[in-house]
């Protein structure tokens, strides 16, 4: 009977320690999984990192247009002036939240295909299906200089940034062409260069005396200012377009690398142009229009893709996405700037253009949703936290009280019988034998 009441004690204090412990693993285990998933969910409503962290793309003012070229007064990064592929030039004193035509003087409609700043950054340039156009007014009023120019489109434009008065045309049928006065006057410069292959992009490098051409089949350079030209395309597929040809020297990089801009992704040169390889994330079916090179540091670059905008941190190696807010998906874009106070925001050209952050500064819903949610995670884990250290401090009472009232319960002769019985006192150790001498 004795033994019957133990067992039964042992067994309900046993019960109780596991039903505590499935307790704890049944709040524990959905605690993980919980953790688990806000963790996903943060991490995928999370807006970019990097120099623009924070915030989303936004539209502009300026939209229902082509925007096909971007560039920004270096005199005032606010202002800011837009290139359409119908309706003329377009400018934005406000970093782009208000914009206005700036087409007087021009013939439209008239597509613009580049837009520059000469290197006094007084005079503006335009490179257009009808020519050459100057403006001396920030765009008020805009002039013809092509005489020596075929009647062609201009494609693209390159500034000598010592030499103010020198620049480079590049033309769809006709080559590339240069100027010493300003635009005055314009002689040809097409030695080495395939006839009649399209110039879609131009790029002089100062200090290196380099003209670089991006073309319909390859890359061309000069090194002495377009008189004659030489192939760099070893490494570039048979058969591509090239769009644009940035060398990272133009904005303080290094002087030998050089980035292609193509209908087959983004290729590097780490010589010069002597030969060509895609990046760890080459991008192979993404066609690039567009390559900013952050001049405040220039290993940090912009792609503008047909995906959306991609951003390097690595001199182009790894790309990663700008994402979040209205910019249109899987849509061409074909010009990138950085302008307005500090160069704190990105523009760029998807038919319409968009600024990246928004002039919210950063703040919007998208910022907004993982705060909340971050914000509810560790309100449940303190609520699981304080209910569970709840559950545990019951349980304990529960076995005390249980233990105290099964002692109780006993009667005097049952505690008696669990006292193990006093063993008498042992009788001094008593040696057998007779006494010793001297003893009686």
């Amino acid at each position: 009977m004795r033994f019957t009441k133990r067992l039964s004690t042992l067994s309900e204090s046993f019960a109780a320690v596991h039903k505590g412990r499935w307790r704890r693993a049944l709040c524990f285990f959905p605690l993980r999984g919980l953790v688990l998933g806000l963790l996903l969910l943060l991490a995928a409503c999370a807006p970019s990192s990097g120099i623009l962290a924070g915030g989303a793309w936004e539209s502009t003012g300026l939209q229902r247009e082509h925007i096909r070229a971007l560039v920004v007064n270096p005199a005032d990064p606010a202002q800011l002036y837009a290139g359409d592929a119908q309706d003329g030039i377009f400018a934005s004193s406000d970093a782009g939240q208000h914009w206005q035509p700036r087409n007087q003087g021009l013939p439209l409609p008239l597509a613009v295909n580049a837009l520059s700043f000469d290197a006094s950054e007084r005079r503006l340039y335009a490179a257009t299906n009808h020519g050459v156009f100057v403006s001396s007014d920030g765009g008020g009023h805009w002039q013809a200089v092509n005489q020596g120019l075929p009647a062609d489109s201009c494609t693209s434009l390159a500034i000598d940034l010592e030499h103010a008065s020198m620049l480079y045309v590049g033309t769809a049928h006709y080559g590339v062409f240069v100027s010493s006065d300003g635009g005055g006057h314009w002689r040809a410069a097409n030695q080495g260069l395939p006839a009649t292959r399209p110039i879609n992009d131009l790029a002089y490098v100062s200090d290196q005396g380099q003209l670089w051409a991006a073309t319909v089949g390859g890359i061309y350079r000069s090194d002495n200012g377009g008189q004659s030209w030489r192939p760099l395309s070893r490494g570039l597929p048979e058969g591509i377009t090239v769009y644009r040809v940035r060398p990272a020297a133009l904005s303080g990089g290094e002087p030998n690398l050089v980035f292609a801009g193509t209908d087959q992704g983004i290729f590097l040169s780490h010589n010069g142009g002597a030969s060509w390889q895609r990046s760890k994330e080459g991008l192979a079916r993404v066609s690039v229009r567009a390559i900013l090179i952050d001049f405040r540091s220039p290993t940090t670059l912009y792609l503008g893709t047909s995906i959306g905008v991609l951003r390097s941190n690595d001199s182009g190696q790894i790309w990663s996405a700008v994402i979040g807010g209205n910019l249109p998906k899987n849509r061409q874009v074909y010009a990138l700037a950085l302008g307005a106070s500090d160069y704190s925001q990105l523009y760029a050209a998807v038919d319409d253009v968009y600024l990246f952050p928004g002039s919210s500064g950063g703040w919007n819903t998208n910022a907004l949703l993982p705060l909340l949610l971050a914000v509810a995670f560790f309100a449940l884990l303190y609520w699981l936290t304080r209910s569970n250290r709840r559950h545990r401090r019951g349980l304990l009472g529960a076995l005390r009280t249980s233990a105290g009232e099964g002692k109780q319960s006993q009667s005097p002769a049952q505690q008696e019988e669990r006292e193990p019985p006093l063993s008498s006192p042992r009788p001094p150790y008593r040696q057998d034998g007779p006494p010793a001498p001297g003893q009686p």
